[in-house]
């Protein structure tokens, strides 16, 4: 059985010490699937600023992605998608204020991480274990 994780693309660029690095969304991707996960990813429809279109590519033949039409935020797809499978999402954004309109967000749903000075991808303990 395959596990979906929504992964925040646009939020999980900036892991690195905060600046938006390319190769993030890739690394992050990587490492859920080391775990079993299969990957969605969502990005704003401004990534093209932050991300060449090698980048996206690249990211497209591991994971599923998803870039938001112009005008809509990422948020917005990435919660409607979350509301379907009750999905964890990897992000370290807490979606204050699109709980009013998605009451069934939960915070057991949110997985944070970070990479420190380039190293691994951490997550946090709330990355439920894929099944075998």
């Amino acid at each position: 059985m395959v596990t979906t994780i929504l992964v925040d693309g646009s939020n999980v660029l900036f892991w690195q010490g905060g600046v938006a690095q390319a190769d993030v969304p890739e690394r992050v991707v990587r490492a859920l699937i080391a775990r079993r996960f299969a990957p969605l990813v969502y990005f704003d429809n401004s990534i093209g600023r932050h991300i060449g279109q090698a980048a996206l590519v690249r990211l497209e033949t591991l994971a599923q992605v998803r870039v938001a039409p112009a005008g809509t935020p990422a948020d917005a797809l990435l919660l409607k998608a979350c509301e379907k499978g009750r999905c964890q999402i990897v992000s370290n954004d807490r979606f204050r204020t699109w709980r009013d309109d998605h009451p069934q967000l939960q915070a057991a749903w949110l997985v944070t991480g970070r990479i420190v000075r380039g190293g691994p991808v951490e997550f946090s303990k709330k990355l439920r274990p894929a099944p075998l």
